[in-house]
């Protein structure tokens, strides 16, 4: 019975290690004050294959289609002075 604790402790730890030890997620860029700002969001790291997108244009109006993904490009523009 004691060996069964341990052994399941063991793996549960090893889980645990391993989870914690992955990458940190990269933050999506703000969009400054001004630009217009379009993301592009890719099938893989390959960023051939784009499954959405998302963009906040310079009258305050958004558009967005597709699905997100963890791999994003996101560009921006300056406005034009109004």
């Amino acid at each position: 019975m004691i060996r069964r604790s341990f052994s399941v402790l063991a793996a549960a730890s090893a889980m645990a290690a391993t989870v914690l030890s992955a990458a940190p997620a990269q933050a999506i860029p703000v969009c400054k004050a001004g630009y217009q700002c379009t993301r592009t969001y890719y099938a893989d790291s390959a960023w051939t294959v784009s499954v959405g997108g998302f963009t906040r244009f310079c009258d305050g109006t958004t558009d967005q289609w597709g699905q997100t993904s963890r791999y994003v490009e996101t560009t921006q523009a300056q406005c034009p002075p109004w």
